[in-house]
Order: C-alpha cells, then sequence, then structure tokens
C-alpha cells in the first residue's frame, strides 16, 4: 500500500492495470504503457499512458480525414467544452496524416492511491471512446465511415 507522499513507479500502474482488468503491453520503442481498451476505436492510432514529472499524462491519437481538417478544427472548441476532462487538439505536420491529439492528465506530488488510479483511467478511456465515437459519426476520422456520408442529424 502507498503512503500519501509517494508516487507510483510504472511498474505499481501496470499492476493496478492488471486488478482494474485494462489490458495493456509495452512496446520497447516508447517510455509509456499502450492501453488496449482504445486500440480497437475506429480512427484510433494508438493510446498510452506515460508517468511524468508532474504526474501521469494519457494520450490517444486519431487519425483525421485531411478533407475533414476544417470541420474538425472549427470543431475543438465544442469538443474540448463537452469533454471537461480531456484536451483537444490538432497535430497538423507536413509529411503526416492529420491528428486529433487527446490527452488527460492526473496530478501525483501528493500521491495516488489505487483507487483514484482506476478512476482516473477509466474516466479517461470512457470519456476518450465517446469522443471517438462522435468524431467517428461526424465522418472526421479514418474508417469511421464512408468518404461523402451524408449524415442525418
Amino acid at each position: 500500500m502507498m503512503t500519501s507522499q509517494s508516487a507510483p513507479e510504472l511498474s505499481q500502474l501496470q499492476e493496478w492495470l492488471d486488478l482494474a482488468g485494462m489490458e495493456h503491453y509495452q512496446c520497447g520503442h516508447c517510455e509509456g504503457v499502450h492501453l488496449r481498451a482504445l486500440q480497437d476505436t475506429t480512427g484510433v492510432i494508438d493510446s498510452r499512458l506515460f508517468v511524468e514529472d508532474y504526474g501521469l499524462l494519457l494520450t490517444t491519437e486519431l487519425e483525421v480525414r485531411p478533407g475533414a481538417l476544417l470541420q474538425v478544427s472549427a470543431d475543438l472548441g465544442r469538443l474540448n467544452m463537452d469533454y471537461p476532462i480531456l484536451k483537444v487538439f490538432l497535430d497538423v505536420v507536413d509529411d503526416a496524416m492529420p491528428q486529433l491529439v487527446v490527452a488527460s492528465t492526473c496530478h501525483i506530488a501528493a500521491g495516488l492511491s489505487q483507487d483514484q488510479f482506476r478512476h482516473f483511467v477509466l474516466t479517461a478511456v470512457e470519456a476518450t471512446g465517446q469522443l471517438a465515437l462522435g468524431c467517428g459519426h461526424l465522418n472526421y476520422l479514418f474508417g469511421a465511415a464512408e468518404p461523402g456520408a451524408t449524415l442525418l442529424h
């Protein structure tokens, strides 16, 4: 059991993920723990949990259709308001497909219990999944709908 003054190590977080029934793995190419809960969601490129100096960072990258880039950009304010525990932003670089990056943080300097960790991860994963599903319905993401499909609101 952790004291309230210590921040958990990555190995402790992996054990807690196991106890929460959340499948995960380490790839060897990054310092994050990949979460399978979102990996099979349409449009999701990757979902990872990182231990940073300030706390935990859970990030998920969604692949945005280039034709939807302007729509997604215009919708960022609404997405950030609809999902207040998430930070949503666009990552557009010349040599890669545009991505919608979804992040959630948990500050752990005062310590973190197993229950707090479980609540953070489950809440962030659920909200990210809902956001990805919504973006898929709006035809923002690759693989979410047929290009050119009309959506009824």
